[in-house]
């Protein structure tokens, strides 16, 4: 006599084959989307930031805010950069009348490393350097020891 399983069990055998494949792409997929661009550059946009890769956006945040430190009036940006896989990069930046705190969030670069993330790194000044290239906004005297570049602007973006 030869065993034949019934219909019944093979038929649910290879149903449950299929919801656990299921079950496991749908796993995969969810994961790869929240491993993906989990701050998109139009959120970015929407929530103000000055954004300068991959487009150019907000970029007259930045000059009010070159205006307020000017005037010795507190404010705080957040400048958000994109590399080429889409992450993002996050710095915020405050001023609060006297010197700058600097943080760097490079958490979502999945190829990045983050030694050299900040997290409320005190910077005492803010210095604009003029080239041919156009200007180039640089953080100096942190507590660090390491200038940060913040900003660079095309000829002629800028006002200021």
């Amino acid at each position: 006599m030869i065993y034949r399983p019934s219909r019944r069990h093979s038929e649910g055998g290879i149903g449950m084959r299929k919801r656990i494949h299921l079950l496991f792409g749908v796993g995969i997929l969810m994961l790869a989307g929240c491993a993906s661009n989990d701050y998109p550059s139009e959120e970015a946009v929407k929530n103000g930031d000055i954004v300068t890769t991959p487009e150019r956006h907000n970029l007259e945040r930045f000059e009010t805010f070159l205006k307020r430190v000017d005037a010795k009036e507190p404010d705080t940006i957040r400048i958000t950069g994109y590399t080429t896989e889409g992450d993002a990069i996050l710095e915020d930046i405050t001023y609060d009348g006297k010197r700058f705190t600097y943080s760097l969030d490079s958490s979502r670069d999945e190829y990045g490393s983050q030694t050299d993330d900040r997290n409320k790194e005190i910077c005492q000044n803010l210095e604009q350097q003029t080239t041919d290239g156009g200007k180039t906004f640089i953080l100096t005297d942190c507590q660090e020891g390491q200038d940060h570049e913040i900003f660079k602007s095309n000829p002629g973006e800028l006002k200021k």
